[in-house]
């Protein structure tokens, strides 16, 4: 199904300043083009899924890098969460780490937790300023085995748990 499509603004990307993150454009009260498109996205989302189920996960993956991926999630997570739903975007791309971007890159996170260096999960999630319902799961140290830590039980345990709290966990996937 057609959730909506995100217009490309073709605005150059400004110099990033050292320790400071990628902007998420969906905001609170802002009315342009790309932040309505973002609106009519959750709509449409939210309309799909099952009245039911008490969360939603939802991988974010495509053929290629650098296709927008981490932006769609985050934007998309920050939509939702204006419209107070609780949301978590775990940063699933563990050689790259962008979604951590967004959360300031710390050096403790998914795969950490993972490989039992962090024994309680709420310790690495950060929450984003001005954006209360937002929390990220960053990547943490990049790991030279991210298949063999993903393949554990743990992972598995870890979304379980978090979708007691969150009612939309989105994974920026490879």
């Amino acid at each position: 199904p057609f959730l909506g499509e995100i217009p490309f603004n073709g605005k150059p990307s400004k110099k990033k300043k050292k320790g400071v993150g990628p902007e998420i454009i969906v905001k609170s009260g802002s009315r342009n083009v790309v932040n309505e498109a973002f609106r009519v996205l959750r709509t449409n989302l939210q309309f799909m899924n099952d009245k039911d189920q008490d969360s939603h996960v939802i991988a974010m993956t495509s053929f290629n890098p650098g296709s927008g991926k981490t932006f769609l999630s985050v934007n998309i997570a920050a939509s939702l969460a204006l419209k107070d739903a609780k949301v978590l975007v775990i940063d699933g791309d563990m050689r790259h780490g962008s979604t951590s971007e967004y959360a300031g890159s710390p050096e403790i996170g998914l795969s950490d937790y993972l490989s039992g260096g962090v024994s309680d999960i709420n310790d690495i999630i950060v929450n984003i300023e001005g954006h209360p319902n937002l929390d990220i799961l960053p990547v943490g140290s990049i790991p030279p085995n991210p298949t063999e830590l993903l393949h554990g039980d743990t992972f598995g345990e870890l979304i379980r748990e978090m979708r007691k709290k969150y009612e939309y966990i989105f994974i920026d996937c490879p």
